[in-house]
């Protein structure tokens, strides 16, 4: 019994230690300089690798708790939901008029299109190319 409450002890400590690494501590000043990269690149590219790079670089600005401003981190959140999970490679986005209303609406990874607002995009629950025909709109960023 006490061989085995000795391993135990054993394991555990080596467990404690390994978690315990200095290595695995993040730079913020770097996270927030790679996620802004991140947006840049993936706005002139729009790959499919290129949004898995930014999203993970919003992630890990995100999880090590870089910011404490709410709407810093509410914005990023709503840009993680608008990413999705990166399938659609290049984000097509319009501006449209509604009631004379000028709106950004994007086509969303389910095939809808979202207006775009400051806190969160907005699924309209109508096929994007629907939407289009039915709007009038114009090719923006």
């Amino acid at each position: 019994m006490k061989k085995l409450m000795y391993v135990a002890a054993c394991v555990l400590a080596l467990g404690f230690a390994a978690c315990d690494s200095d290595d695995d501590t993040v730079d913020c000043t770097e996270a927030k300089t790679a996620y802004v990269d991140a947006a840049i690149n993936y706005a002139e590219d729009g790959s499919i690798e290129k949004c898995n790079a930014y999203k993970t670089a919003i992630e890990v600005f995100l999880n090590n708790g870089c910011t404490e401003d709410e709407a810093e981190i509410k914005t990023l959140e709503g840009e993680l939901n608008r990413l999705g999970d990166c399938t659609i490679a290049t984000r097509v986005c319009l501006k449209c008029t509604n009631n004379g209303i000028i709106l950004e609406v994007c086509r969303g990874e389910n095939g809808n299109a979202f207006i775009v607002e400051k806190e969160e995009d907005r699924d309209t629950g109508i096929a994007f190319d629907k939407y289009i025909e039915l709007s009038n709109c114009d090719v923006g960023n």
